[in-house]
């Protein structure tokens, strides 16, 4: 079942929940497909939203990957191995041609789109952790700087530089990438140094401009100087490199690494939020969090009357209060038929907790929230 606003129905969609009008009469009975007379008719009485069944009623197929985002995962395929390659001769041949086509498409079309919240990311199966936090980080890089106004040039050289802004982590020691347990002091170290060397080994190409290339090399900084490699702070970090900062460190905590696990959305944007004006510009900050649904589709919840269910969908308008289907009554006993709440119309409830899966939510004990070490925090 998935959550759909109305100005996104089209025909041929199939109707998961009965949508009635405001007496509770059938409007469109579930199971039927929208067709152009179902969509006037839901103009007509002002329904706002509905539930369809992405199935089609049919067996569920997993949904391709975009065209968009397989282009720039080729364009990092191919600079990845074509650097791994050369790096013992110290060469670069990156395709400036392909890295322009995918960067330059990636910001149209997120400059055309007009749904606050990113769509464009995705949950993949890919074990290449580098390759998807990549293009995750791109994506959220360039729709931040599109609210914080960065010009159409600029928002280029951000994109380009986010695609390409861990190739550092290629050079790493043997196996460090891959380590399932926290590093060790030494291995922490070279890490860190990741920055300085994706700089080097891409400042002299001409498919990266000299903006794209500091980018990359201060992607790592931190607004109180405390990051690295370089140590700088304050006014010294531009715009877009704050912009980076963040999206980074928003990127790397909800997704496992280093033997680190990953928190969820709400838990990585209230670490961000705590450290707004410390760490993290406290307008890429805010940005983000219209960006992000904090509890995405299929995240189990707790509202404050002590319901529990999964997140059946999020408005694009309120990202913060998302659509649920209580299965867990107050006294903690199952429903026999979910009941749907949207906290957009609902004042009386709020979400108090959340977790991957109902199992987790509803364990007697509360299971103690993930610590955040600052240091894995910056480390991507």
């Amino acid at each position: 079942m998935q959550f759909v606003p109305a100005n996104q129905v089209r025909e041929g969609m199939c109707v998961a929940q009965d949508i009635c009008d405001p007496q509770g009469r059938i409007l469109i009975a579930r199971g039927q497909r929208i067709g152009t007379h179902h969509l006037v008719r839901m103009r007509k009485f002002g329904i706002t939203n509905i539930f369809i069944d992405p199935s089609g009623g049919e067996a569920y197929v997993k949904p391709t990957r975009s065209e968009l985002r397989e282009e720039c995962e080729k364009v990092l395929s191919e600079a990845f191995g074509n650097l791994t390659q050369e790096y013992a001769a110290k060469r670069i041949t990156l395709n400036a041609q392909a890295i322009k086509q995918a960067t330059d498409r990636l910001v149209d079309a997120l400059l055309q789109t007009k749904n606050p919240l990113v769509t464009l990311l995705d949950v993949s199966g890919s074990s290449d952790r580098l390759m998807q936090h990549s293009v995750n980080v791109a994506v959220l890089a360039t729709v931040l700087g599109i609210d914080l106004r960065v010009p159409e040039a600029m928002l280029r050289e951000l994109a380009v530089a986010m695609l390409f802004h861990d190739i550092g982590m290629i050079f790493l020691p043997d196996g460090l990438m891959q380590k399932s347990e926290p590093l060790t002091p030494e291995e922490l170290t070279a890490a860190q140094q990741h920055p300085h060397t994706g700089f080097e080994h891409l400042v002299g190409s001409q498919a990266i401009s000299s903006v794209s290339a500091n980018l990359i090399l201060r992607h790592h900084e931190l607004l109180n100087g405390t990051g690295y490699p370089q140590r700088i702070g304050g006014e010294k970090l531009s715009l877009l490199t704050r912009i980076a900062s963040v999206v980074e460190a928003y990127d790397s905590l909800t997704t496992p690494r280093f033997g680190v696990p990953a928190v969820l959305p709400d838990v990585a944007v209230s670490y961000l939020l705590a450290n707004a004006g410390k760490l993290f510009a406290k307008e890429a900050v805010v940005a983000l969090c219209r960006r992000i649904a904090l509890y995405p589709q299929g995240t189990a919840v707790k509202l404050n009357t002590g319901e529990c269910g999964i997140v059946a969908g999020v408005l694009a308008t309120a990202p913060m209060r998302p659509v649920v289907l209580v299965q867990i009554d107050h006294r903690g006993k199952p429903l026999k038929e979910p009941l749907i709440v949207d906290l957009t119309c609902d004042a009386g409830r709020n979400v108090v907790r959340s977790a991957a899966n109902l199992q987790l939510l509803l364990q007697t004990q509360e299971p103690e929230a993930t610590p955040i070490h600052p240091v894995y925090a910056n480390l991507g």
